[in-house]
């Protein structure tokens, strides 16, 4: 079956082309997390075991990338969600333990499962939707962990439109997304599987 290891390959691929995608400085920096954004658009088209597999890959490598250790000083968190060149909320210099992304994008990947006929049915609207709130979520509950951690929960300027606008750049990318599984699923005869249903983009 091609579409699960082209899924991957794509999904190891937008962590190459994050590196190139600049922040928005009219909209507090607000950054398109494509690895994140692939991530919860394959996991609509994926089974669960697939979907925790992509899960520990995006995860990890994400952690990979932009953790600095448990370890690491806390008095970057300002310019994280601040404003400023190097704000960037869902990456930067804080002491989120390695792993901990593994966890969040397996949990907010268990939420993207449920509208998987949507999907199958080549409907759009709700798992657009979906990826955006995902985002919301996976965005928020870093920096609820990052105000727990260092003890006093505190909102910076500019915190909630830049979540936003990041949310919206999710939601805005999503569709195409959505369409690349769709064509691949297609190209591919893969058959999607939910509750004993079964589809095949082959017809048959």
């Amino acid at each position: 079956m091609l579409f699960h290891p082209i899924s991957i390959i794509l999904l190891l691929l937008t962590f190459m082309v994050q590196e190139f995608i600049p922040g928005l400085e009219i909209a507090q920096y607000a950054t398109l997390f494509l690895p994140a954004v692939f991530f919860f658009c394959a996991s609509v088209a994926a089974p669960f075991s697939m979907m925790l597999m992509l899960a520990f890959i995006t995860g990890f490598l994400w952690d990979a990338r932009h953790l600095q250790g448990v370890t690491e000083s806390m008095a970057g968190v300002e310019d994280w969600f601040g404003t400023g060149e190097d704000s960037e909320l869902g990456a930067g210099s804080h002491s989120l333990p390695f792993g901990l992304s593994i966890v969040l994008f397996g949990m907010l990947g268990s939420l993207m499962q449920g509208i998987r006929p949507l999907f199958k049915r080549g409907r759009l609207e709700l798992p657009v939707l979906m990826v955006g709130v995902a985002t919301f979520l996976w965005l928020l509950t870093q920096f609820f962990i990052i105000t727990f951690l260092r003890g006093a929960l505190h909102f910076p300027s500019g915190l909630w439109s830049k979540m936003i606008t990041d949310t919206l750049l999710a939601m805005l990318a999503s569709p195409l997304i959505f369409l690349l599984l769709y064509s691949l699923a297609r190209v591919s005869s893969y058959e999607i599987k939910y509750d004993g249903l079964r589809y095949r983009f082959d017809g048959r």
